[in-house]
């Protein structure tokens, strides 16, 4: 550990595949933090420009010992840089520091980075091999662009909040969510699309601007519905729901001829397998739910744990319904290490490890969270600037 009790990754971490990548993140809340915590994952320099009140999501709640434990999740392994980006200074630092950086990712309003002089065709004549990467409710044109917008307000807007309902058995609103989604959605498209563009400028030597929208990803996360609503009678895709036992539930996925045999031989209902209702795959899904009833049938006089580990027995995919506390304790999480102890501090927390693991353990969190302005004397010092 450092003096304000930061790990020295460099000797607790080996170099990740995006070593040496320096990232100038503006982003906040989630749709940009999350890729560039992804980012982090991979051993990339985040330097998070934070304004002087810090990322509004340093005080959302949960909080432990009066600190965010969400924004620890979504910015564990980055540095923080505090500064007001309507001062001359503060701008000054960052056209000295875009120099040194490769990417810089934001996620404002389309038009705010142009207002303060740091839009990508500005940075891009002091570092024109920059790739600039914006994520934003519903892309930098349009008409819609301007519009304000977090992952609940795409939801609505993209048809998946409506979409959900009419599964979910309709009713006579739209259910209350905290989903981010699109946030994540939006997120990780940006990760890939910046680790392209690094690829395409190790073969051209070309910068470049990515124009991520959140709407497009929820588009493109619906694409069975994106189909089905240009067309007058589309077949009805399957929806997945629970079935009920003596003590809960479990889902289940007879999606292929062999998981929906061995759902029926583990319901002992092998009859099923000749009912004209379901033999056939198109019949199947027609009949989805008279399906599902017919197996609970059986399931009502099972225990959670005996339906599950028959129906897995059987070799269709089965599993009982976890709480996050039950699923975080599982041995696969930590078989994985898919949850992470944070350090430095008096009441750790555990955060989600990267999803993709590499053999040779070069990836995963970095196990700390930087407190406001934390490296401020490091990036003035390297652009020369007095912090006044």
């Amino acid at each position: 550990m450092d003096g304000d009790g930061m790990m020295d990754v460099a000797e607790e971490l080996a170099p990740g595949p995006l070593d040496g990548i320096r990232v100038l993140d503006f982003s906040m809340f989630l749709a940009g933090p999350y890729c560039s915590r992804l980012m982090a994952d991979l051993g990339a320099e985040i330097i998070k420009v934070e304004p002087p009140g810090g990322d509004f999501l340093r005080n959302a709640p949960p909080v432990r010992d009066g600190h965010s434990a969400y924004f620890g999740h979504m910015n564990c392994g980055k540095k923080s840089l505090a500064l007001d980006l309507k001062d001359d200074q503060g701008r000054e630092v960052i056209r000295r520091l875009v120099k040194n950086v490769d990417v810089v990712l934001e996620n404002f309003r389309p038009g705010v980075m142009a207002r303060l002089g740091l839009d990508y065709d500005s940075l891009a004549m002091l570092k024109p091999d920059l790739i600039f990467c914006s994520v934003s409710g519903y892309g930098q044109t349009g008409p819609d662009a301007g519009k304000a917008a977090f992952a609940p307000i795409i939801h609505a807007a993209s048809g998946y909040d409506l979409i959900m309902m009419k599964y979910q058995g309709g009713g006579d609103r739209p259910p209350p969510t905290r989903s981010t989604v699109a946030d994540i959605l939006g997120a990780t498209h940006a990760f890939g699309a910046i680790n392209a563009a690094l690829v395409q400028r190790l073969r051209t030597g070309r910068g470049q601007h990515i124009d991520v929208a959140m709407m497009d990803a929820m588009h493109n996360m619906l694409a069975c519905e994106y189909q089905a609503v240009q067309m007058e009678n589309p077949d009805s895709p399957i929806v997945f729901s629970p079935i009920r036992t003596i003590d809960g539930f479990v889902m289940v996925a007879p999606v292929s001829a062999a998981n929906f045999t061995g759902l029926a031989k583990a319901a002992g209902q092998p009859e099923l397998l000749e009912d004209e209702r379901f033999a056939e795959p198109k019949a199947r899904v027609r009949n989805w739910d008279l399906l599902l009833a017919e197996v609970e049938r059986w399931s009502l006089t099972q225990s959670t744990d005996a339906c599950e580990a028959a129906i897995m027995e059987m070799g269709c995919p089965c599993t009982r319904y976890l709480t996050l506390d039950q699923s975080m304790a599982t041995a696969q999480t930590a078989a994985r290490g898919a949850a992470v102890p944070m350090d430095g501090m008096d009441d750790p927390y555990l955060v989600a490890n990267c999803p993709a693991q590499f053999i040779g353990g070069d990836v995963g969190v970095r196990p700390w969270v930087a407190t406001l302005g934390q490296h401020n004397a490091e990036f003035y010092a390297e652009v020369g600037l007095d912090e006044g």
